[in-house]
Parts: C-alpha cells; structure tokens; sequence
C-alpha cells in the first residue's frame, strides 16, 4: 500500500518540475499542488454551476422526495446515510473494492428510489486517486481530486454495460447528451467507514443522487 502512495507522490513531484508554468500554475505549484492536480482547472462550467449549488439541489431534493411513494426501508437507507456523521478524508483508506448501491432522490421521475448494490473501486492511475463503478448497466469513471480534508471532488464520465471507459470531457465542455453528460461528485469519508459521494443536479430523473459505499463482507486490504 505504502509503495501505491509512494508512486503517486513520484507522480506529483514529477509534474511539478516538468510543467510549463503559467502565473496561476506557479502560484498552485508555491502551495505543493501541480496545476492538473487542482479540479479548478479541470472542471467545466456546468459542473462548477452544479458544485456551488449542491446545497440547493439537496434541499429541494430531499422536499420532493417527502411526496414519493418509498418503502420504509428506502427511506430508512436514504435518511442513515445523509445523516451519518463525515470526518476528515484518509486517501489511503479509499483504496480498493467496495459495494456500493446508487439513491436518486427528487425529481420528476424518481421521488426517492434505492438501487441494489454493485461494485467499485478506487485504485491510482496516472498519478490520481481513480474512481470506478465496475459493475450494474450504469457505470462511471473518473479522477478524486483533493478539496480540503472533509472531501475529494469526482470529475467522472458515464458508460453503460461494458462500453470502454471515457475521460471526463475537461474545462471545454461540449457534452449536452444527457446519456453521456459527465459526472460531478463530492466524497466524503463517514465515521462508521463507509463513503458518500453525492451528485447534485442530475441531468436524468432525479435532482441528485448518492452513491453509497461500504466493504464488501470479508474484504482485506491487498
């Protein structure tokens, strides 16, 4: 695990001596961060848009969702994990295998629906923490970047089935199918070991969604 973390530590540094520096990116590297490794200057406007407004998607989610016709155990799923208490996020703890089940919540179509449970993983490539959702018809991949200690900022694109991963689309944009909109998420690492990564302003069905995590029973650290 320790040479996982050493790699992308070699991955930083490396790109800090080998970038071409900008006024901005020289300022970035005086705080140890390279330029590609801040999501500000990879995000795009629509999903810097989505990001300053979560709060508001979560509120007018979470009042549509009051009128969907959810089974007690949705709504007891869907209250435990935006409720649970979040602490400051270890890196080295988001690494491997989880199961993890989708929640939308709001909107016109979904009111407050609990998916079953797949499998995802977080492992590092290219230097970055790499998000992946491997398993279901719905699927994404995407980079974690740092965002303070309380959470990492997913930068992500969709596939379905067994479609070839995507890049997110970058600061230019240009995606408006909503089948292949990117994915904006916000992790947060919860106290009782599992993650929350929440999506604001869904482009399909809902007004956001979570992406719940926990262990896969009997999972060991490789």
């Amino acid at each position: 695990m320790a040479s996982r973390f050493a790699s992308l530590a070699a991955a930083l540094v490396g790109t800090l001596l080998l970038s071409p520096m900008s006024a901005r990116a020289a300022e970035e590297t005086d705080k140890g961060l390279a330029p590609e490794f801040n999501w500000e200057n990879v995000i795009t406007d629509f999903d810097r848009d989505r990001l300053a407004r979560m709060d508001e998607a979560i509120a007018l989610g979470n009042e549509e969702s009051y009128a969907a016709s959810a089974t007690i155990g949705e709504r007891a799923a869907f209250h435990k994990v935006m409720n649970a208490k979040a602490k400051p996020v270890d890196d080295e703890n988001l690494l491997g295998w989880w199961a993890c089940r989708t929640i939308k919540v709001g909107g016109k179509f979904a009111g407050l629906v609990v998916y079953s449970w797949f499998d995802c993983r977080v492992s590092v490539r290219d230097g970055f923490l790499f998000f992946e959702k491997r398993s279901g018809s719905q699927r994404l991949s995407g980079r974690l970047f740092q965002d303070g200690a309380e959470r990492r900022i997913l930068l992500a694109a969709p596939t379905y089935n067994d479609e070839p991963q995507r890049d997110y689309s970058g600061p230019e944009g240009g995606i408006i199918d909503p089948q292949k909109q990117d994915k904006l998420g916000v992790l947060t690492e919860l106290e009782d070991g599992r993650l929350r990564v929440i999506f604001p302003w869904s482009v399909l069905e809902s007004t956001y969604d979570i992406l719940e995590l926990k262990r896969p029973n009997g999972w060991q650290p490789d």
